[in-house]
């Protein structure tokens, strides 16, 4: 994948995670909040996951 795809992929996980732990859950139902590095990880994470499942993807003939 493009790398300005990825980066772009990355920073919209990364708002969809701090939004979903932070603002949703918190404290509230979870037991510590990640700082933004952790965050960070998570989504290039899920990103890393998604580009290998583009990788492998292959079209049925």
């Amino acid at each position: 994948m493009e790398p300005r795809t990825v980066r772009r992929l990355e920073r919209k996980q990364e708002e969809a995670i701090a939004q979903v732990i932070v603002v949703d859950l918190g404290l509230k139902h979870l037991p510590l909040l990640p700082d933004r590095y952790t965050m960070e990880m998570m989504a290039k994470a899920a990103v890393a996951v998604y580009e290998a499942a583009v990788e492998n993807y292959r079209p049925q003939r």
